[in-house]
């Protein structure tokens, strides 16, 4: 049991550190830049055209 107390002792003290740091500001603006990026991705494949006719000239296995 002394264990366990320790454990949820030290985890909070170790984000009290990290969030009275700068690490906390690095770390959200590092989400920042990962999100504009992903949607970046997200808005460039969704304008994107694809073919009228699907996969014309696919050869595959699973074409049949």
């Amino acid at each position: 049991m002394l264990r366990w107390a320790t454990i949820f002792f030290v985890i909070p003290l170790l984000v009290a550190v990290a969030g009275f740091s700068d690490f906390a500001a690095s770390a959200a603006n590092i989400a920042v830049v990962l999100f504009l990026v992903s949607l970046g991705a997200f808005l460039a494949t969704f304008f994107i055209r694809t073919p009228e006719d699907g996969e014309e000239g696919y050869e595959g296995e699973w074409s049949r």
